[in-house]
């Protein structure tokens, strides 16, 4: 697949997951959205520019993790369902996947190369997380959330609500695509 056919199915997934919609009305002009809101739908609506260059950066770091030997994949998401359904889809793929509503507190060695993705919660001053960030060495972070944070500390934000279940889907098939002829998926 050329990069022009690349570039068209990534806008196409974009469009078709509604991943430029968000559902809660968004009072600030933030950089993130096009225009304020729908008043008609009560949705705001995302910035493509924005939005694309915030994927492409995820995509950067899945791709910059692909050529790793060992690879253990943190996703800490707070909805039970969403959690249900990222681990059945990696169930069958890895056992390096842990999906989780916390870090555990379990030891990964030093030759692993921990990710973690953040779905719906900041990273906050909290300082529980911290530590166990800091205690599983894990320097690659992501977030996808809707919340504004004056500090990212560290990360790779994608601005967006995860409320609609074609959102999860279209992240989870971006992980497949791009993670899928990996250690991780040979383990």
């Amino acid at each position: 697949m050329n990069n022009k056919n690349q570039k068209t199915s990534l806008l196409e997934g974009i469009i078709n997951s509604n991943f430029l919609l968000l559902n809660k009305k968004q009072n600030k002009n933030l950089k993130y959205l096009k225009y304020s809101s729908n008043p008609c739908l009560g949705e705001s609506t995302l910035n493509v520019h924005e939005t694309i260059k915030s994927i492409k950066q995820f995509v950067r770091v899945l791709q910059f993790l692909k050529n790793k030997k060992n690879l253990l994949l943190h996703i800490l998401m707070n909805n039970k369902q969403y959690s249900d359904l990222i681990t059945s889809f990696f169930e069958d793929r890895t056992q390096n996947v842990l999906v989780q509503s916390f870090l555990s507190k379990t030891n990964i060695s030093k030759k692993v190369l921990p990710y973690l993705i953040m779905l719906s919660s900041p990273l906050n001053n909290d300082k529980k997380i911290f530590k166990s960030i800091k205690e599983k060495n894990i320097f690659l972070i992501s977030k996808i959330n809707s919340r504004l944070e004056k500090n990212n500390w560290g990360s790779y934000k994608i601005y967006n609500d995860l409320t609609d279940f074609k959102k999860i889907v279209f992240l989870l098939v971006i992980i497949d695509l791009i993670l899928k002829k990996t250690k991780l998926y040979e383990i």
